[in-house]
């Protein structure tokens, strides 16, 4: 048995720098889980020496550090899942209330001693697992992860708790001639062997979160938050093959923000990102999560709608329009930033590739900027394709509709 006890505290003695090593990832609840992992190689370790230390030192020292472990543990959980971490306080309430009892428990015997650190062990294991199955399915990424860590504190747990009934309940006849105190002592090795397993399945739940993170990252424009224009092309392609094979209808949207080389110009490249991450904040509220929407480059972005009609569509769009209209991005002195969007609109044909439908769209933005900017236009509602000429008079009828307002003043960028 003390060759088992080695081998898992060397498991554990080996895992510790490694998630020490992984304070620098951010990963949440990494401190929590490498105090767990130590204060498990002394629980380990006061096992290995309980031939030296005296028993009445040696088995309150190991309650101590095994309780210590399971808190250390529970409180990374809950970090890592997102909840509040363990008060110190509260830790310290219940390490002072278990050794009171284990102290209360030595004046009695030996078993009622091991009785109420299995029964405290078994109770907080299966704490750590209930919180981890709990809450598995909100982390898909890492599922897999999570559900061998909960199976295996599981099995801790299951073990203490046998362990518990071999102690109290234990009969020589009922267990056909095996001694009780043997099995008792048997129970405890498998979970401490059990240990540098699940401490395994926290590593692996760790770097599957950081993996994860990445490809998040990668997914994502850092700006503003939409799919990066890679990720919206691959998630657009899927569903636009999806929607092929089934026959439903899907729409394209092109969006673009309306002068906004003047924004840089007037309020510097800092307001250009702040209106870029309000207009994208906009653009979400609108669609609420019907679609994905992405970033193409600049102040482009592409919106993929699956199973909607023109009429959907188009009242999706007119209400963009009208939500970007209304709601100005602020800068931190206070100033607002006017902005309004131009939107190109093609509607998924059983013939036609996704490049087509892309196309399609771009030239009803340019439709939609070369007729007054902020307001949306569809693709096959005009005649296509349009020609240079027309697209310059369409442009021309925009600015003398503007001079009749009132002066115009030419942008600085005709189709921006």
């Amino acid at each position: 048995m003390d060759i088992l006890l080695t081998i898992a505290a060397m498991s554990l003695a080996v895992m510790l720098p490694v998630l020490v090593s992984l304070r620098t990832s951010g990963a949440p609840g990494v401190l929590s889980f490498g105090l767990g992992c130590l204060f498990a190689l002394l629980f380990i370790s006061s096992a290995l020496l309980a031939d030296i230390l005296p028993n009445v030192m040696n088995m309150p020292l190991g309650t101590m550090m095994m309780v210590a472990s399971c808190l250390m543990i529970l409180s990374g959980i809950r970090e890592f899942l997102g909840r509040p971490a363990l008060r110190p306080v509260h830790v310290a309430s219940v390490l002072v209330t278990i050794a009171a009892l284990i102290v209360l428990a030595a004046h009695e015997t030996h078993i009622a001693s091991s009785v109420l650190a299995s029964a405290t062990a078994c109770g907080l294991f299966l704490l750590v697992g209930v919180t981890l199955v709990l809450r598995w399915r909100k982390e898909r990424a890492i599922a897999p992860y999570l559900v061998f860590s909960a199976l295996t504190i599981f099995a801790i747990a299951a073990l203490n708790g046998l362990r518990v009934a071999a102690l109290v309940g234990g009969n020589e006849h009922l267990l056909q001639g095996i001694n009780p105190q043997e099995l008792a002592h048997q129970l405890q090795t498998a979970c401490m062997l059990g240990l540098p397993i699940f401490f395994l399945g926290l590593i692996l739940m760790q770097h599957g979160w950081m993996i994860a993170n990445l490809r998040n990252l990668v997914a994502h424009d850092d700006l503003t938050g939409a799919l990066s224009r890679r990720a919206f092309l691959e998630q657009a392609e899927a569903l636009f093959s999806n929607a092929t094979t089934v026959g439903a209808p899907m729409a394209f949207m092109l969006l673009d923000i309306d002068r906004f080389k003047q924004i840089n110009d007037y309020h510097g490249h800092a307001g250009g990102d702040r209106a870029l991450a309000h207009f994208t904040g906009v653009i979400q509220s609108c669609l609420r999560q019907r679609g994905i929407l992405g970033r193409l480059g600049g102040e482009e972005f592409g919106v993929v709608l699956n199973s909607v009609g023109r009429i959907e569509v188009s009242e999706l769009a007119a209400s963009i329009c009208r939500a970007v209209r209304e709601n100005p991005a602020s800068l931190d002195d206070g100033t607002k930033i006017a902005l309004s969007v131009s939107i190109g609109i093609a509607i998924s044909e059983p013939r036609r590739s996704l490049n087509e439908i892309i196309s399609h769209a771009d030239m009803a933005l340019y439709e939609a900027k070369a007729t007054g900017r902020d307001r949306f236009c569809t693709a096959d509602s005009f005649p296509a394709p349009a020609s240079a000429s027309a697209r310059a008079l369409a442009g021309a009828a925009a600015q003398l509709r503007a001079a009749a307002k009132g002066p115009y003043i030419p942008p600085l960028s005709e189709t921006g």
